[in-house]
């Protein structure tokens, strides 16, 4: 597999993990608290783009976004709790393009699950999926309606998908981390 078509292999845990902490997990978990104790329902756990700058910088992409694409220069970033499928959604003017790039690029799945006390990552370049994305582009919707959605199943990126990490209650366990090879 060339580089370009390879999973990213320099992730920067160290960075990223404060990040996590300090914006998604920590909240997360005080914010459960309270809704505990005044019987509040929680919501969502993450925001689409909390997991757009966790990947970026642990994938050390700064991305291109506030236009239409892909999420990162180089990534689509994608989430769902355990179990769920990856939702894609082409907008009318846009989403043939997207579609097209996202054969291009590689994929970071985000699954997660407990609130967030168990996360893994997983990897796959756009090439790999593109019995998905043609079959898409082939049935695009002409007339458009309002929203286009299509979905990748979890179970596909578990089976197909490239194990990049794994976070149990905060901390790295996949890969092992020895010293100093955090960065």
């Amino acid at each position: 597999m060339s580089k370009e078509f390879g999973p990213p292999s320099e992730l920067d845990f160290e960075k990223a993990l404060m990040f996590f902490h300090a914006y998604m997990y920590g909240p997360l978990q005080g914010k459960l608290r309270l809704y505990a104790v005044r019987s509040v329902r929680p919501g969502g756990v993450a925001m689409s783009s909390d997991w757009e700058v966790f990947a970026s910088i642990l994938v050390k992409d700064v991305g291109k976004k506030l236009a239409a694409g892909i999420d990162l220069a180089n990534f689509e970033v994608k989430s769902a709790v355990s179990g769920g499928s990856y939702e894609y959604q082409y907008h009318k003017n846009t989403g043939q393009e997207k579609l097209l790039n996202d054969m291009k690029v590689g994929h970071l799945f985000f699954e997660h699950a407990d609130n967030l006390r168990l996360v893994n990552l997983r990897w796959a370049h756009g090439s790999k999926m593109n019995h998905f994305f043609k079959k898409w582009l082939d049935e695009y919707p002409d007339p458009y309606p309002q929203r286009y959605r299509k979905n990748i199943p979890f179970t596909w990126v578990k089976e197909k998908a490239v194990l990049l990490m794994t976070l149990k209650d905060g901390e790295v366990t996949y890969p092992i981390q020895t010293s100093g090879a955090q960065k």
